[in-house]
């Protein structure tokens, strides 16, 4: 993968919101998945569901359409496929600014992965807004660890452990959270150097 045009992760709110103002909406299969499921990248196919990605215009054409599995669909499909991605712990990239919305995982995404295979950060920026976690609230369940594509949060000698600086603001622990600990509030603008 490579940064050859603009892409931050999402939440799902923003996702959504720009589904909502959207009329035109179409599924193709994800672009990092797809080889991984064919045998032709070095990491693994991870499992995840393979028509995830969102776009608002028909952008491939003639034989690509096939290939990718190209599909006009209702915005009810794509917002019931949000909530099915949602509970699998899949998070929200903006392509090419809105234009697109992509489900990435950080099993098969390729923004993890270089060419040969080996993990690496993630190369997108970030969402404007951060986890925010309520201490008292944790059940430490652990559900939010295994969704954290960044690898923000754990749990050490029974108690969470957030590492902010590592967090995207993906929303995902916060959907998954079941005693509403998590939330995701705007993040701090950095002080400019002087």
């Amino acid at each position: 993968m490579g940064a050859d045009h603009e892409h931050r992760v999402c939440t799902y709110a923003e996702a959504e919101a720009v589904i909502r103002r959207r009329r035109t909406f179409y599924l193709n299969n994800c672009f990092c998945r797809t080889p991984a499921k064919q045998g032709k990248t070095k990491q693994p196919y991870c499992g995840h569901p393979l028509l995830t990605c969102i776009s608002f215009r028909q952008w491939l054409k003639g034989a690509d359409v096939k290939k990718h599995n190209m599909q006009k669909v209702s915005r009810k499909t794509v917002l019931d496929g949000m909530e099915d991605w949602k509970r699998q712990g899949l998070l929200f990239r903006f392509m090419g600014g809105a234009d697109a919305i992509c489900q990435c995982c950080a099993c098969g995404c390729g923004w993890f992965f270089d060419k040969n295979g080996k993990r690496v950060k993630d190369p997108c920026d970030p969402s404007p807004f951060i986890e925010k976690t309520k201490a008292s609230a944790c059940n430490l369940c652990g559900k939010c660890i295994p969704v954290c594509a960044y690898g923000a949060r754990k749990i050490v000698r029974k108690a969470l452990v957030v590492n902010s600086a590592k967090c995207y603001g993906c929303s995902a622990c916060e959907y998954v959270c079941p005693t509403g600990a998590i939330a995701m509030v705007k993040r701090k603008a950095k002080a400019k150097a002087t």
